[in-house]
């Protein structure tokens, strides 16, 4: 997240606080309504930053010797499961398809 997503995501929360209560007129509720919702939006995007994927909960770029392992556990896998499809599928072709399909979830 950076400045602008947080900006962004400020204004996103008085649009709203606005749809609740008639805009340009005073609602004590209205501070608390733009704050839960600037609170929920912020939680939203911080919990998408925290699941990059299914197994690996950092950053794809994360330094720590844990997730750097389940990186490495996780291509050393998918490289594995690509060499038996070749050895699967009638035609080199086909091999080829379904071995760049897998590939690419790796750079998702």
């Amino acid at each position: 997240m950076n400045r602008d997503d947080i900006i962004r995501m400020a204004r996103e929360a008085e649009d709203y606080a606005d749809t609740v209560y008639e805009k340009g007129e005073y609602h004590p509720g209205w501070l608390e309504v733009r704050d839960a919702h600037f609170a929920a939006l912020v939680a939203a995007a911080e919990r998408e930053r925290m699941t990059v994927n299914s197994i690996h909960t950092c950053h794809t770029e994360c330094d720590r010797p844990g997730c750097v392992a389940v990186r490495k556990a996780v291509e050393a896998e998918r490289e594995a499961i690509c060499s038996i499809v070749y050895g699967l599928c009638a035609s080199d072709n086909e091999a080829q398809r379904i071995v760049n399909a897998i590939r690419a979830r790796g750079s998702k």
